[in-house]
């Protein structure tokens, strides 16, 4: 991802060597955005960045907060080191354009540490993983596209005809209905009296060649996941009723990571008011979103 006031807060345009890349980007993007907005906090500090202290989260795993005699209490990304009874890191190394300290600042003491994960590690990875896996069904989905929209190989007899027949293939992909070309293009050989465009028939089943609802599907299940993973309930797209146990799997797949992220946020939290007098709470924002269980037999109607 690019770095989020890379450019002086302008809106650059980006170019990309092919579909691919753009689609790793694309969805990387998309997916930080949608996870950005599965935690609010509440009693931030008003010199606070809100969108910066997500990023660091979400993004490192944990932030460092000090008391700067300039700029009052701030966060600021860090490295920890040290080692504790439980081999934990004790200290944290603040290294940025605006602090640089001599000495590692100790945790606890000088400093805190407010965390989304418990190991230190962002979550990038769950990022890049999904957007990894929609993009290769995106290779797929348009080179699907193009597959089902022209299956036929041309035969030039010389280079004149050759981009002729270029130009005639692009305007049928573009739709274009009605092309004119020189009669000496439409023979396949000169002597003949006869008029026909040099096309060879590839595939006469363009629908064997057409997945793209398919992918289309995977796509959508792939979106669900990374949902189910991050804490939300995603439904089944069935026609059919969900019954109980079904709707408990589905809740049971959203339930983990959500809590080991919202206990490892409580629990720093908890200390770093206690340390410094503060009130910052973080809400779980879909908390409502959850799939509600229901009587034994019962079946859900969504």
């Amino acid at each position: 991802m690019n770095n989020l006031y890379n450019g002086i807060y302008g809106a650059p345009l980006y170019y990309y060597k092919d579909a691919a890349e753009l689609s790793f980007r694309y969805w990387c993007r998309s997916f930080f955005q949608r996870l950005s907005v599965l935690f609010d906090f509440e009693n931030l500090p008003e010199n606070w960045d809100k969108d910066a202290f997500k990023a660091g989260l979400y993004g490192l795993g944990f932030l460092c907060g000090f008391y700067s005699n300039t700029y009052g209490l701030v966060i600021q990304p860090a490295t920890v080191t040290g080692f504790g009874l439980q081999y934990q890191p004790t200290h944290a190394i603040v290294n940025t354009p605006y602090f640089q300290f001599t000495e590692p600042l100790r945790i606890h003491d000088q400093c805190e540490l407010i965390k989304l994960t418990p190991d230190y590690l962002g979550i990038w990875d769950l990022i890049s993983k999904y957007a990894s896996e929609v993009r290769e069904i995106e290779v797929a989905y348009f080179g699907g596209l193009r597959a089902s929209r022209f299956a036929h190989i041309a035969i030039a007899t010389d280079d004149k005809s050759a981009r002729t027949l270029k130009t005639v293939n692009q305007k049928l992909i573009n739709g274009d209905p009605f092309i004119i070309i020189d009669k000496a293009a439409a023979r396949f050989n000169p002597s003949d009296t006869d008029y026909k465009l040099p096309w060879v028939q590839n595939d006469d089943d363009l629908s064997k060649n057409f997945i793209v609802p398919e992918l289309d599907e995977l796509r959508r299940n792939v979106i669900k996941n990374f949902y189910r993973e991050i804490g939300i309930n995603a439904t089944e797209d069935k026609k059919e009723r969900l019954i109980t146990t079904e709707g408990e799997t589905l809740k049971a797949e959203s339930f983990n990571r959500k809590e080991v992220w919202r206990q490892s946020l409580d629990e720093s939290l908890k200390i770093f008011n206690e340390h410094y007098g503060t009130e910052i709470r973080a809400i779980f924002t879909a908390e409502n979103a959850e799939f509600q269980p229901m009587e034994e037999g019962e079946e859900n109607v969504d």
